[in-house]
């Protein structure tokens, strides 16, 4: 079976350089949004290289941010060792009951079992404190553009190396946060079986960050997923492929050749009963 673990270590240093210099502005966006009080014990949950961290840094009593990706949290050390940062399962949290004041993940749910996962998250929150999080919401056109080219130029199975069948079944059929939670409404509706309440849940486009059409493609192909289906095309389909991304996110730019990336994002706020 695919660890998504090993998959995180093996791109941590690119995740850093090449993904987060995208997210770091969803992240600073996030955590002006969450309002951060100064006498606040934080969790951060899958806080990957802990971009959510180094910015409560100062602002809060004390962060700390868990992953379960070792290699993950090397990168982060690395890069600011205020942060306390502990590995483990967010399924099975390494901490006392009511040990945090508020927990905060920035993207960090969509690889686990919301109904292992928010019992845990109630344990480990004191009553009256705070979870506060986001996740994707639906699809940005630039990710549709993605899904139909690799539709059209990605190797069929039989063709794909053992690896990348694998995780195309997998996430196929893996996606249990998704499977639960998908609109506003799911989130208002259901967190209430696991101890929260006062729930506010709104999707939308908080940030609308700028690029240029090659930074743009470099951020979107940096993905573990996407990085295997190109490895994984014969030369000449992929440039054909490269080719078309190209031509399509140019017909989206401006004149300067900046294309604007604003996805959708859900937004959640809940307090622990």
């Amino acid at each position: 079976m695919p660890s998504l673990q090993a998959l995180f270590d093996e791109v941590a240093e690119r995740y850093e350089a090449r993904i987060i210099p995208v997210f770091a502005q969803f992240a600073a966006n996030f955590v002006a949004w969450v309002k951060p009080q100064v006498d606040s014990r934080v969790l951060d949950l899958g806080t990957g290289t802990g971009i959510v961290p180094r910015l409560l840094v100062g602002q809060v009593q004390q962060v700390t941010g868990v992953d379960f990706a070792g290699v993950m949290l090397e990168v982060a050390r690395g890069i600011d060792n205020r942060v306390g940062y502990v590995q483990g399962d967010a399924h099975q949290l390494p901490f006392a009951d009511n040990s945090f004041d508020m927990v905060t993940a920035s993207f960090g749910f969509n690889g686990t079992n919301p109904r292992r996962v928010l019992p845990e998250i109630a344990r480990v929150l004191r009553s009256g404190g705070r979870l506060c999080f986001q996740e994707w919401g639906g699809l940005h056109w630039v990710d549709d553009v993605l899904r139909e080219l690799f539709e059209a130029y990605g190797v069929d199975d039989d063709e794909a190396p053992a690896e990348l069948v694998a995780w195309r079944d997998y996430l196929a059929v893996e996606n249990m946060w998704y499977r639960d939670f998908q609109t506003e409404a799911d989130y208002r509706e259901d967190l209430p079986r696991y101890g929260f309440q006062k729930i506010k849940a709104r999707e939308y486009a908080p940030v609308a960050v700028p690029n240029t059409l090659e930074g743009l493609i470099d951020y979107k192909l940096a993905w573990p997923m996407r990085e295997m289906e190109l490895a994984a095309m014969e030369e000449s389909a992929r440039g054909d492929f490269m080719d078309e991304l190209r031509r399509r996110l140019y017909e989206q730019a401006d004149g300067s050749g900046t294309v604007i990336y604003n996805p959708l994002i859900m937004r959640v706020q809940a307090i622990r009963r």
